[in-house]
């Protein structure tokens, strides 16, 4: 049975269409996700150039040209900037460049991200239209040769369905990453190697070798492709010379396939970075640094710098195990539980077409085109398995052109001597297989990251056997902020698995262990792992597993409950009620997550409010309106500060490990007038005095102070100046997590201050607060950012 090309061309084009149109819809509601916000600040950064406020010594693991393509549309828009005038802007590392460009200098996220992630859209639809190329192509070249029954059209509209509609390559077709390009390159450059080996002539080699130098430009694992591209060339002469029986010259195909072919491909990648010549800044291996100017250096100092990547080991996650070499047969699971079923079927169906033409004997002269289609994947997906880098199916998407364009073409009866027979398995079947890929294809939208098919139960349980760029990359943060806003949640407690910014999204939420760990101070960590506090808990996929942390069980509690609602699959949201009257928990030198159940029990309740301090020179002590609890570890209590804390003499409620706890009856506390307040934005405290202030061989300052406004950073200053102004000896810090110092709260703390070095005269002593990022002072309403403590005299 053939079908004729127009209803396939037509066809083509609507799977294209549609391929297209759920890419772009989809891709809106998707959070930047790892990597995109580095990758496309490099390639904006080299595209602009030095004289634009760029810079071209950026690295980030990978060749420049996927970068420099996501950046393309951008690179003259005047409304999208690059944080050049920062510090970090200088030194090799784009992490924080990175976070700068996205989040931090006012660029908007969304038209960056629309603009960056279209051409890897383009480069989708390359992908399906070049692989449906080459299923025709190949289809037609078999018939040619004797399967007269074969349809080049049918094979190459497999193809491209399979092509257009596998959600994984769908996920990936909307990011600013370099797997679906790699992916791109690679059948790009199989295609054209393929068309020149099969039809020799200079021109089909030069283009087979612009397609590998356009693979080489892509990513560095593209390095892997060589060999088997190589062992390809050599039995395609064997081929050529045995078919020719001498009548032909073998020396012009030895040139174009051992010379021109790679040359070309060298110029073509040489070219992908404008030809650039340079020195190297990384010294090479065995050979040491590099004085002269070498071209591509800026190619081989991001091939150096992938080799110090691939020294820090990476925690992987699987099937509920931990590790950080990762495991052999990692790649074997992800590709069966995240390949759609269909998919599966059709490929068994098609190597078991190909066994039974081996064990008949019918290979024939189509053993050239199954060797091309398949050397290259099974030695991709073979030298996968030894890799200790075990992040994601995303690492596959190369050796899928190849597999499916040999689907296709089997389909298509190219290779199948049995397909005649058997048209309703190549038809009815291959037909019903490919609307079963389109429908879940489109049942997943716009959630194509998270797909997983029916082996594990479908995207819902997923998260059971894969986490990272399996399912949670870090794209669903927007999706929750709808989500939250819907139901009017305010705070959330968040532990989010990615690059974007929380705040960005309008999100109010209380960090907790999140990776990268930016959302919480880890020196005020406020979740007890056995008996959360009360609220909503938005928790993603990849930090419920614990992936990263020392802690794998950290969120068990909530990984053993069926969660309240999932976004997108990758954030789980829990409701945690209270139970027990609310008490204050005031915690000197330790984490409340050290206490032990037992202990923690003696509270009676799980709406436990935190302060920490370090107990040596500050403590945090609440209005005394409710019950209030303390835990001290083992280090004494500095003598000025131990009557604030009410415990002297009492009997421990119980002693732990490391600490002690007490039940307290807070003392009174009232140091005099509370008349200054100082103000920094919607900040407020009022200074409310300095109970102690002595002077001996160093300056020893207690200063009181209140909290009115909501906590935010600040750092205390206790400064020793002369009389021009001058500072002399300073003391600035704050010994007390500020997320902790609560409205109404007060902080007492000390300050010693060195006067050893201090000339003898007189001094004025003056404090205040200031912001520890841009070292901003905060205000008293007459505009005095300093408050006048005393004078001192130094002997």
């Amino acid at each position: 049975m053939r079908t004729s090309p127009a209803p396939a061309r037509l066809l083509a084009v609507i799977a294209l269409w549609v391929m297209f149109a759920l890419s772009v819809s989809s891709m809106k509601g998707d959070a930047p996700t790892f990597d995109e916000q580095g990758f496309l600040v490099r390639g904006l950064a080299y595209l602009r150039g030095e004289a634009n406020g760029g810079n071209r010594h950026m690295r980030v693991g990978h060749p420049l040209g996927l970068n420099a393509l996501n950046a393309a549309l951008l690179v003259n828009d005047p409304t999208v900037r690059l944080p050049s005038d920062d510090p970090s802007w200088q030194a090799t590392s784009f992490h924080r460049p990175a976070e700068l460009f996205l989040w931090e200098i006012g660029n908007d996220v969304a038209h960056v991200m629309f603009l960056a992630r279209l051409p890897t859209i383009w480069l989708g639809l390359l992908l399906a239209a070049v692989g449906g190329r080459w299923a025709a192509e190949m289809t037609r070249q078999r018939r040619n040769e004797g399967m007269g029954r074969a349809s080049p059209a049918v094979a190459g509209i497999v193809t491209l369905l399979l092509l257009a509609f596998d959600p994984n390559i769908m996920a990936h077709t909307r990011l600013v990453t370099t797997d679906l390009g790699l992916a791109a390159a690679a059948g790009l450059a199989g295609f054209t190697l393929w068309r020149f080996m099969r039809w020799p002539g200079w021109g089909r080699a030069a283009v087979a070798g612009v397609g590998l130098g356009l693979l080489l430009n892509t990513k560095f694992t593209a390095l892997l492709f060589l060999p088997f591209f190589a062992v390809l060339l050599v039995l395609a002469f064997i081929r050529y010379r045995r078919e020719t029986r001498a009548h032909r010259p073998l020396w012009p195909i030895l040139v174009m396939g051992v010379v021109a072919y790679p040359l070309i491909a060298l110029l073509t990648l040489w070219a992908g970075h404008g030809f650039q010549v340079g020195p190297l800044d990384a010294p090479l291996p065995v050979i040491g640094p590099v004085n002269a100017a070498l071209p591509l250096a800026h190619y081989l100092d991001q091939l150096l710098d992938i080799g110090n990547r691939l020294a820090v080991s990476t925690p992987s996650f699987l099937l509920g195990q931990y590790s950080d070499s990762g495991w052999w047969f990692y790649f074997p699971v992800a590709f069966l539980l995240k390949t759609p079923l269909p998919v599966l079927i059709l490929l068994g169906g098609s190597l078991a077409c190909l066994v039974l033409l081996l064990v008949r004997r019918e290979m024939g002269p189509m053993w050239f085109d199954v060797v091309a289609l398949l050397l290259p994947p099974a030695g991709f997906f073979a030298i996968a398995l030894t890799t200790s880098v075990n992040l994601g199916y995303r690492h596959l998407l190369p050796i899928l052109p190849f597999l499916y364009v040999f689907i296709g073409v089997v389909a298509g009866g190219a290779f199948c001597a049995i397909a005649g027979r058997f048209q309703l398995w190549r038809v009815r079947l291959s037909g019903a297989l490919l609307a079963w890929l389109v429908i879940a294809s489109i049942w997943i939208y716009p959630h194509y990251l998270a797909f997983f098919n029916l082996l594990i139960g479908g995207p819902d349980n997923g998260w059971r056997a894969l986490v990272d760029s399996n399912l949670d990359w870090g794209q669903d943060l927007a999706r929750l902020t709808d989500w939250l806003a819907a139901r009017e949640i305010d705070p959330v407690w968040l532990s989010y698995f990615g690059e974007a910014r929380p705040d960005y999204y309008g999100i109010g939420y209380r960090g907790l262990d999140s990776f990268p760990p930016r959302l919480m101070n880890p020196l005020a960590r406020p979740f007890y792992p056995h008996d959360p506090a009360p609220g909503w808990y938005a928790i993603s996929a990849t930090t419920l597993q614990g992936v990263h942390f020392a802690d794998h069980d950290l969120f068990a509690f909530f990984r053993a409950r069926p969660p309240a609602a999932k976004i997108g699959y990758s954030v789980f949201l829990y409701e945690q009620p209270a139970h027990g009257e609310p008490v204050d928990l005031l915690l000197g030198n330790i984490q409340v997550d050290e206490i032990v159940p037992q202990d923690f029990a003696l509270l009676g309740t799980n709406d436990v409010t935190l302060r920490w301090f370090d107990p040596q020179s500050a403590v945090i002590l609440p209005d005394g309106a409710r019950d209030s609890w303390l835990a001290l570890d083992n280090q004494p209590v500095h003598p000025l500060l131990l009557p604030y804390l009410g415990v002297e003499g009492q009997t421990p409620a119980a002693v732990g490990e490391g600490y002690t706890l007490f039940s307290v009856n807070l003392p009174p506390f009232a140091p005099g007038e509370e008349g200054i307040a100082l103000r920094l934005d919607d900040g407020e405290i009022r200074f409310a005095g300095a109970p102690t202030f002595e002077q001996h061989d160093a300056l020893t300052v207690v200063t009181a102070w209140r909290q009115v406004g909501n906590p935010r950073p600040l750092q205390i200053f206790v400064h020793v100046l002369d009389e021009s102004g001058a500072l002399v000896a300073q003391w600035d810090g704050l010994d007390a997590a500020w997320e902790g110092w609560r409205p109404g709260d007060r902080l007492i703390h000390v300050h010693e201050v060195a006067l050893m070095d201090v000339a003898p005269g007189d001094y004025r002593v003056v404090t205040g607060l200031y912001d520890p990022e841009n070292l901003e002072r905060w205000r008293s309403a007459s505009g005095a950012d300093a408050i006048e403590l005393g004078t001192i005299t130094v002997p």
